[in-house]
């Protein structure tokens, strides 16, 4: 829609991170499609050593922590089941059939009074039922956007000023819809400055490939999206561990918070 497609950035005069990344909102986009199986499961162990390696970076960090999918999501209650709503309950093949949310403090989002280890357990296996046409870059765009994050929204109070916004991608097909609106949106929802992103991109590189057949495939826009931002990883997908691609994200991470 013409209202949510444009939105113009509410500059901050100064930068409100300072002093290193004291807060995180991290948004994990992960893609529900029959292939993700096995993927989904391999974010969930290796999540904790991801967030535990931020936070052992910082002299104290508070985080947020949040799930979208790429597709419209039924598990979700009927008034939050649009893309780019936080993922609150699971349903369909391969999720984790629960309520996993409101979290600890009421909200549609993790945050550190939870158990965040099994929390995300719960909301990352989202299952494998929805579209074979995944619209990630949509959902980063729609999950951010101010209709999404008002007083009364779905994903209200999820991003904070002050925190470093980190967008986590695991999917293994590509999505051809405009990078700038993705783009625009996150560096909206930051008040204009980029660097206070970080885009960590689990995808089928160029030249890459999986062994399961199917609609997968490299993920060339999504990678432009990631190197739109002046901190990014790209991983493969495909990796039978994701330990050294979290690893390699940290590196880059702390250099954003530096």
């Amino acid at each position: 829609m013409l209202d949510e497609a444009i939105e113009f950035v509410d500059e901050l005069d100064e930068d409100p991170i300072v002093d290193g990344c004291n807060k995180v909102d991290y948004l994990f986009v992960i893609d529900n499609s029959a292939s993700m199986g096995p993927y989904q499961t391999r974010v969930v162990e290796n999540f904790s050593t991801f967030v535990e390696g931020v936070r052992e970076s910082q002299t104290s960090t508070s985080v947020h922590v949040g799930v979208v999918t790429t597709d419209g999501y039924a598990g979700n209650p009927s008034e939050c089941g649009d893309l780019g709503d936080l993922v609150t309950s699971t349903s369909g093949h391969n999720s984790s059939w629960a309520q996993c949310g409101p979290y600890a403090e009421g909200h549609r989002y993790m945050t550190d009074a939870d158990p965040l280890e099994s929390a995300f357990a719960c909301t990352a296996q989202v299952g494998t039922t929805g579209s074979t046409s995944e619209r990630t870059l949509s959902a980063i765009g729609t999950a951010l956007s101010n209709r999404s994050r008002s007083p009364g929204a779905c994903n209200e109070g999820f991003l904070r000023d002050d925190a470093l916004l980190i967008i986590v991608i695991v999917t293994d097909e590509d999505d051809p819809s405009a990078v700038e609106f993705a783009y625009n949106r996150a560096v909206d929802a930051k008040h204009g400055y980029d660097d206070n992103v970080v885009v960590v991109a689990l995808v089928i590189p160029p030249g890459g490939s999986c062994e399961h057949h199917g609609h997968s495939g490299p993920a060339a826009n999504i990678i432009s999206f990631a190197e739109s931002f002046e901190h990014s990883f790209i991983g493969g997908i495909c990796d039978d561990d994701y330990a050294p691609t979290f690893a390699g994200a940290l590196d880059v991470i702390r250099n954003a918070c530096g």
